[in-house]
């Protein structure tokens, strides 16, 4: 029997131990022994010593945090010890609403205990009402929280000791309304001037940022960028770049990310002024640009020059003017991390740029025309690469790519394109029967993306990545856009040896002819670290012939985080809706179906969000979904009691990312960063 959870079984205890019956009998059955157990199961964490509570609390998370301190006074006050909350990290608290968190911070001592805390993209919590209460925080991120110019100074006036801020750009201060503003940074420049880093998510025009720079004296890290901004950048006629001194006098790290747009030509006054004054002893570790602009001129050549010389991080256009800059900068000792975009009249190797850096971890070659990689020489000189993206195919055939990723052992991110899937091995290492069936005449011949035989899986030349670089979390496989490319040459029956990669957490296949989705779940069953699942356009002709292979394959991933389908014909999606219930970690969906002739089932897809509370956000397109209907079913989720949910579903008649005409906020960009994997992981190597 069980008494308060101890087993007392005194039959199994005569049985073993024949000798100590009355003993053990007398002790069970003395109303003494029933009273100390109960005493015994009854210790509450409340009756530990405060130093124990503190040791246990500073490894829960900061959303559990948030609960044990409503629990009572005593551990509302352990909560509030500087070992417990100087650290918090509220990225996740999608279950909190602004007024939880008015709570948890009220006390003062709390708020004074709160040394770091990192708020960036909790879209759904008005910051500046509790962020001015922590007097003490050294550093601050909110970046993809809108603020207001006034809002922004009012926190920097509060926590007069921040040294690290990370902030979205005021959109009150663009191009039309940023006269109102000139001057107002001057009454916070002693905080600004204590600032050791800095870092700025533009939504609009940035002018006002060069006059916020040359208040921030003793910055050692500074970032700008733009990713999925709101709209580009722009920069005006009035500009005067060359009034603004900028003086960086301690400055490591600079990174300025504007790959979604061209880099903004006010900006070069800022590398011009740090180029002029640099005499940090310190080398620049990071420096990401987008280097998509004119640069004819001798001073702006000089400024390349010394970017490529100190920088580790590098977005490259292939132009063959910085083709002929970084040969004239000779060997690149620093850079870690190296991305390429462009296109060339003729085929172009990139080996030559390669072999200049020695100390490469990382490569993402961007969709370029006519450009090759020589994986080989690549696996040579760079035998410890740790990430490689190959985006790219050249012309004239597909390139041989299989053989030097598969000796690149400590591999750990893969992206390469369909036809890496068109090679075999060699007849010398095939130890498989063949059993390929012979066509006879010219009226029978096989269709794109049926199974050509069962030998297939073994001859793929792709196999050897799977052997030979067990430690891939990430592996995409697609973007292939080039008819070069026959599918009928495609060997994707291999992709069931994709079940070796026992780390994989992120795959994504597009644009594969497959003639079933068997695999997947083979995939599902022995990957159980799955995460991140991206299927786009998969089957002959993008239809979709895996469907029922998908949803068994769902119920195995336990795990996944992340699921985004893009295929044609998947509506009414009822039977997807029902899999995905099984998934209790998903927090993200996105369902894109281009060309349905039926409608979504919305009844399904209300199902799964009320099931699911770990979601936060759903992106449904449909083609025959009417406009009245998705707006009803949005409109349902907009005041939910769950406040980081946030439900889109549109038609595809319509521009699925246009909310300006929507009852709802703005889309967050944090999701859209979550559901895309191919080129967003280039350079968090650095991060």
């Amino acid at each position: 029997m069980k008494v308060n959870g101890i087993l007392l079984d005194s039959q199994s205890d005569r049985c073993a131990n024949p000798g100590t019956k009355g003993t053990r009998d007398s002790r069970i059955h003395d109303p003494r022994s029933y009273k100390n157990a109960e005493a015994a199961m009854d210790i509450n964490i409340e009756d530990l010593p405060d130093e124990i509570i503190i040791q246990i609390l500073h490894f829960l998370r900061s959303e559990d945090l948030i609960s044990v301190s409503c629990v009572s006074n005593r551990l509302s006050a352990i909560v509030s010890d500087r070992d417990v909350v100087r650290d918090l990290d509220l990225r996740r608290i999608y279950k909190c609403t602004t007024e939880d968190l008015k709570l948890f911070f009220l006390p003062r001592k709390r708020c004074h205990n709160i040394q770091h805390i990192n708020l960036e993209h909790v879209y759904w919590i008005k910051v500046p009402n509790f962020v001015v209460k922590l007097k003490s925080l050294v550093s601050l991120k909110m970046k993809g929280i809108p603020l207001t110019f006034l809002q922004l100074k009012w926190i920097l006036t509060s926590c007069s000791k921040i040294q690290d801020l990370s902030i979205s750009w005021p959109d009150d201060m663009e191009s039309e309304n940023r006269q109102q503003w000139i001057g107002g940074f001057e009454e916070v420049a002693d905080i600004l001037n204590d600032l050791k880093s800095l870092q700025i998510l533009i939504y609009s025009n940035p002018a006002p940022i060069l006059e916020l720079l040359t208040l921030c004296k003793g910055l050692r890290k500074l970032s700008i960028n733009n990713h999925h901004a709101r709209c580009y950048f722009s920069t005006p006629r009035d500009l005067n770049s060359h009034k603004y001194k900028l003086d960086f006098p301690h400055l490591e790290e600079l990174v300025i990310d504007h790959a979604d747009g061209a880099f903004p030509f006010s900006l070069i006054v800022l590398i011009d002024s740090i180029s002029q004054g640099y005499n940090s002893s310190a080398e620049w570790k990071t420096y990401w640009i987008n280097t998509e602009i004119q640069m004819d001129t001798e001073h702006v050549r000089r400024l390349g020059s010394f970017v490529l010389s100190k920088c580790s991080t590098l977005f490259l256009a292939l132009t063959p003017y910085f083709r002929e800059m970084v040969q004239e900068t000779g060997i690149l000792h620093n850079l870690t991390a190296l991305s390429v975009k462009g296109q060339t009249p003729v085929t172009t190797n990139l080996s030559n740029i390669i072999s200049s850096c020695p100390k490469l971890k990382c490569l993402n070659v961007l969709f370029g025309l006519n450009v090759t990689v020589d994986t080989r020489k690549v696996s040579e000189k760079l035998p410890k690469l740790e990430r490689l993206s190959i985006c790219c195919q050249p012309e004239h055939g597909p390139p041989k790519i299989v053989n030097g990723i598969a000796l690149l052992h400590n591999l750990t991110h893969l992206t390469v394109p369909v036809c890496a899937l068109i090679e075999k091995l060699p007849d010398k290492e095939i130890n498989v029967a063949s059993s390929e069936v012979v066509y006879t005449g010219s009226f029978k011949k096989r269709r794109v993306g049926v199974t050509q035989c069962q030998s297939n899986a073994a001859v793929a030349a792709f196999n050897l990545v799977f052997d030979n670089c067990p430690l891939i979390v990430m592996l995409e496989i697609g973007f292939n856009t080039s008819t070069s490319c026959s599918p009928a040459k495609v060997l994707w029956e291999c992709l069931e040896n994709i079940k070796k990669l026992k780390r994989l957490t992120h795959l994504t296949l597009d644009g594969v002819p497959i003639a079933n989705g068997n695999f997947l779940i083979g995939i599902t069953r022995e990957c159980t670290s799955l995460k991140f699942l991206r299927l786009r356009s998969l089957g002959p002709s993008g239809k979709c012939v895996y469907l029922s292979h998908l949803i068994q394959a769902l119920a195995c991933c336990k795990n996944l985080v992340n699921l985004r389908i893009q295929q044609n014909y998947l509506a009414p999606g009822t039977n997807i809706c029902k899999a995905l219930e099984e998934c209790n970690s998903l927090q993200r969906v996105f369902i894109s179906s281009e060309r349905d002739t039926q409608a979504l089932d919305l009844n399904a897809l209300s199902t799964l969000i009320d099931k699911q509370t770990n979601l936060v956000f759903v992106f449904v397109v449909g083609a025959s979904t009417s406009k009245e209907k998705c707006t009803t079913f949005t409109r349902k989720y907009k005041k939910s009691v769950r406040p980081a949910l946030v439900v889109r579903v549109r038609n595809i008649l319509y521009d699925v990312f246009d909310d300006k005409n929507s009852d709802n906020r703005t889309t967050p960009a944090c999701h859209y960063n979550e559901m895309v994997t191919f080129r967003s992981w280039a350079f968090d190597y650095v991060a």
